[in-house]
């Protein structure tokens, strides 16, 4: 048999050149049916599996994916980077602010009476860009968790990985949740609480040697870590903004 995809010769269901099944389907309606939403989202194995997993048992399955097991899992990344996309699209929808917009209408406010010069072209930015913006903070979140759970056995990019697929699965939690509260104001802060609070469980899964005391603790930590880290760095790159502003 031939291999339709690399023109080499083929034994067996797959190709031992490129990997490619030797049963290639005629593309006909059924075909668009399958495999296009399979190859889009990965329903049969990635993207559907991935999410059903983080939200029954989020912190064994991020660990069975950091230990290897790998292949059902739709990849962390674009995982949060579709997640993330999807709750700013839907907040655009419902006309509703993101939780990014709430703090940087709040920070606005707050600086206002202020004498000092403030730049804020980098909230700015942060404001338009906000689907990409988790990809940012989490090297900075995932160096707050390694820092905290430093005794632990797992490495800053293991760290990474994490928390790319708790905060993926925190952004569904806010979209559904928006759905419901998004009118009124006593409950805006409610999707994040329970953000939170997923996370927290998410942490007590994959850390399941320690203890649930230890493990507050510990997150805690991260989160005033992380605080602390993002504050120096806004700080450094808003007073970089206005040195090179004084200079022209």
């Amino acid at each position: 048999m031939i291999c339709k995809n690399c023109n080499q010769n083929v034994t067996g269901n797959f190709c031992s050149n490129c990997g490619q099944n030797t049963k290639v389907k005629r593309i006909n309606f059924k075909y668009l049916l399958q495999e296009i939403p399979n190859s889009i989202f990965q329903m049969d194995r990635g993207f559907l599996f991935t999410i059903k997993e983080l939200f029954i048992r989020p912190g064994h399955a991020i660990r069975e994916f950091i230990i290897g097991q790998r292949k059902q899992h739709y990849k962390p990344i674009a995982f949060l980077l579709i997640t993330s996309t999807v709750y700013v699209l839907t907040s655009f929808i419902l006309d509703k602010n993101t939780f990014l917009d709430d703090m940087i209408f709040g920070y606005k406010n707050g600086i206002e009476d202020s004498s000092k010069p403030h730049d804020l072209t980098i909230l700015n930015w942060i404001s338009k860009n906000q689907a990409y913006i988790p990809l940012l903070f989490l090297p900075l979140f995932s160096f707050a968790s390694f820092l905290a759970f430093f005794k632990s056995k797992y490495n800053y990019f293991e760290h990474l990985v994490l928390n790319l697929y708790i905060t993926g699965q925190q952004m569904l939690i806010y979209i559904f949740l928006g759905l419901f509260f998004f009118k009124e104001n006593i409950f805006l802060i409610t999707p994040l609480i329970v953000g939170m609070i997923y996370n927290f469980w998410a942490f007590k899964q994959f850390f399941k040697e320690k203890r649930t005391l230890r493990i507050l603790v510990f997150f805690t930590t991260t989160y005033i870590l992380f605080i602390i880290l993002l504050l120096i760095v806004i700080s450094v790159l808003t007073a970089i903004v206005l040195l090179r502003q004084n200079r022209l």
